[in-house]
């Protein structure tokens, strides 16, 4: 008996696609993506926030050099030290009228000691056009003229400065002549400039109706810098009379941040802040004439 086998084929196995595998891969590739995408935002988050606090640190170290400088201005007796103070006020330094005397000697075209009186010819340059030898105003960087004086160790400061109280040049740290506590938290203590501001010389101030019956150096005749269009001049002379002086100033202070970089200044490499602000204000201070 013949028995008939019928042979099946097997069926045959379509061939492997490798789909699975794709989708894998782009699926880790997604994640892998993702995870980088959040740790570069959270290092630019955290980078934005520490950026942030340097910017805060120097706003607020600025601050309270302004402050400074309106402390050393009012300043009764420059004889007498204040209370920690590094240095005094004495001499023709500071007069005992809480202001500067009618000549205006103490302040100078080298910032002495902080205090700077500058020919109306520098603060007409242009900033593009100021250096070192055609230099603007004297809060500028040093590169445009600036008379901050960033040798350090050729003023008196807490942190080691020469203790040349009445020949050095430059910004005055804080509390030098105050005795003001040092800010904590800061890569450098921040500093002021006080500049006198005539307001016979500068039409900017006179526009803005700045009126002085003796501005510093101008003489005791003077007039006041502007009169109001509907004044008469007996008006007007009668004003000056009995108007007390005035002695307008600015302070320009720069406060620093937390961390410092490396840097070249005057060929020596030294630890420079990252984060300076510059801030300035306006301060006016009135004479009586029976003062003067």
């Amino acid at each position: 008996m013949m028995s008939m086998m019928q042979h099946v084929p097997r069926r045959q196995r379509r061939p492997e696609q490798g789909v699975v595998l794709v989708v894998v891969l782009i699926f880790l590739l997604s994640l892998t993506t993702l995870a980088v995408f959040s740790s570069r935002n959270a290092t630019l988050g955290e980078r934005q926030a520490r950026n942030e606090m340097e910017y805060q640190v120097a706003r607020q170290a600025a601050e309270a050099a302004l402050r400074d400088a309106e402390v050393d201005l009012r300043m009764t007796n420059g004889d007498v030290a204040a209370t920690n103070a590094i240095c005094t006020r004495g001499g023709l330094l500071r007069t005992a009228e809480a202001t500067v005397s009618d000549d205006g000697i103490e302040f100078t075209d080298t910032c002495l000691t902080g205090q700077c009186r500058l020919p109306q010819a520098r603060y007409e340059v242009a900033y593009s056009a100021a250096t070192t030898t055609n230099p603007g105003q004297p809060w500028w960087p040093r590169t445009k003229g600036g008379l901050w004086n960033d040798s350090l160790t050729t003023k008196p400061s807490r942190s080691g400065g020469a203790l040349n109280c009445t020949t050095f040049t430059g910004a005055v740290s804080l509390g030098v002549f105050t005795g003001t506590p040092a800010l904590p938290g800061v890569a450098r203590q921040p500093e002021y400039l006080i500049e006198y501001i005539n307001p016979k010389q500068d039409t900017n101030l006179q526009t803005k109706d700045f009126r002085c019956t003796n501005p510093i150096g101008i003489g005791s005749g003077a007039t006041p810098s502007r009169a109001s269009a509907d004044e008469t001049a007996s008006a007007a002379a009668s004003r000056s009379a009995t108007a007390p002086s005035c002695h307008l100033f600015r302070v320009t202070a720069r406060g620093f941040g937390a961390s410092t970089r490396s840097a070249t200044i005057n060929t020596a490499t030294v630890d420079v802040p990252n984060v300076e602000i510059v801030l300035q204000t306006y301060y006016h201070v009135l004479k009586p004439l029976a003062a003067r």
